[in-house]
């Protein structure tokens, strides 16, 4: 056994491309010797992932860095920041939160491990000396994880910066993909999120064609696989062989993030998005004629630079339309270096917040019928989060993806993280739904 006894935390910020990204680098440092530690302040390394899609996002990865270079004159020797801040934003960085020892841009990820020798020496033999081993770990619960198809985007919306942080779209090998969903599935997992900046046109520049329906398609017969989930999908990808696969798939759930921003055509213009509002309701009726309990998921962002009442208007009458079942929304926030930054007719911090409180209200009306039309209905939940502290434990259905979308909550008998019940739905708590179990199923499959 090596002698070297350092460890490290990891502090992952951000959407859940970025957790994988952190899964590699935790796998790197563990392979290296380190010992893992959830309590940032107890570690000799620290290593803040950061994100830096948002204004908001990237304050809050100044913010966790401070605290982590505050750490230094408490026992933690070094601080090394990677993720999407340091790819656009250094100068703002190493200006607004000095003392970190090293960034780690996405071209270094793999030498993760010779970085972490040179700022932090390994203890008791040479870096040279200590044992290489493979480690992989998985930073979400044992029951579901998130597949990485892809890295970066082809795509040049004008509010957007991820293209210039992450580089252009890359693909992973179908057959290595295939392999470690099996990996996944042998370790216990039941339930496959696929996650990209854009999973629709995964294997375009490594195949020449368009490989997602093939991917899913093989995914869709992997025993013992509970679910497989289609997350960041572009709206003029989702072709009607897709369709039928999402809503008529074994393991394939009829379930589809696509994050179509907004629905105004003139605004849909400026953005740079490539589709108007008929193409948008093109895709709803699409997917609701496949399977009228569809679940549909979208992203969408209010106060656009030159968004006017009207155009306002026609994104809340889209809403309306399609009635999403999960919405997310952000208001707008200029992003240095986006073309969208060089728009004119920014609006005020104040009309962004009061259109955005409005499309809430809106969208919580319809999230809330939705809900209590489910009530007395009986539902295949997997379960996240065991009850505690008094709390009822937080499970799933196929209409909810893990960590963004709201929960079901099991009042009743004692249950454990990745048990699958048959539940039947009793109430609504907020955006929640409360349900007691129904006779235990034996098997996932």
């Amino acid at each position: 056994m090596s002698s070297d006894s350092r460890t490290v935390s990891f502090i992952s910020l951000g959407c859940p491309k970025n957790l994988v990204d952190s899964e590699q680098l935790v796998s790197t440092l563990l392979g290296r010797g380190f010992r893992v530690l959830s309590a940032p302040e107890e570690a000799d390394l620290v290593v803040v992932n950061t994100c830096g899609f948002l204004e908001a996002s990237r304050a809050e990865s100044l913010d966790t860095i401070r605290r982590a270079v505050d750490l230094k004159s408490k026992g933690v020797a070094r601080v090394i920041v990677a993720g999407c801040m340091v790819g656009n934003y250094r100068d703002i960085l190493e200006r607004e939160a000095p003392g970190v020892d090293r960034y780690l841009p996405f071209v270094d990820y793999a030498q993760l491990d010779k970085i972490a020798d040179e700022v932090l020496p390994p203890r008791g033999r040479s870096s040279f000396m200590v044992e290489r081993r493979r480690a992989d770990i998985s930073l979400t619960p044992a029951h579901f994880s998130w597949l990485k198809i892809s890295e970066g985007c082809n795509h040049t919306c004008s509010f957007c910066v991820i293209p210039s942080i992450r580089g252009p779209m890359r693909s992973f090998p179908e057959d290595d993909l295939v392999r470690r969903a099996e990996h996944l599935v042998d370790k216990g997992v039941q339930e496959i999120n696929l996650i990209a900046q854009d999973s629709t046109v995964y294997g375009t520049d490594l195949y020449g064609e368009n490989r997602v329906v093939r991917l899913l398609e093989r995914l869709d017969r992997i025993e013992r696989l509970l679910w497989v989930r289609l997350m960041y999908a572009y709206p003029t990808e989702v072709t009607p062989a897709m369709m039928d696969l999402l809503a008529g798939g074994s393991r394939i759930v009829p379930y589809l993030d696509v994050p179509v921003q907004h629905a105004s055509d003139a605004v849909l213009k400026r953005m740079r998005r490539g589709y108007g509002r008929k193409d948008l309701d093109r895709l709803v009726a699409g997917l609701r004629q496949r399977r009228l309990d569809f679940t549909l998921r979208t992203t969408v962002i209010v106060g656009f630079p030159g968004e006017t009442d009207e155009e306002f208007g026609e994104l809340l009458d889209f809403i309306r339309s399609a009635r999403f079942r999960h919405l997310g929304a952000f208001a707008y926030s200029r992003e240095p270096g986006s073309r969208a930054d060089d728009l004119p007719g920014h609006l005020p911090d104040s009309v962004k917040q009061a259109r955005l409180d409005e499309l809430m209200r809106l969208q919580q009306s319809i999230a809330f019928e939705s809900q209590d039309r489910r009530l007395g209905e009986s539902a295949l939940v997997l379960v996240d989060a065991a009850s505690a502290d008094g709390e009822p434990a937080r499970a799933r259905s196929v209409m909810e993806a893990p960590e963004i979308d709201s929960h079901i909550l099991i009042d009743g008998g004692p249950v454990n993280a990745g048990d699958l019940l048959q539940v039947r739905i009793r109430e609504r708590r907020g955006y929640d739904l409360v349900a007691i179990p129904m006779p235990r199923v034996e098997s996932a499959v």
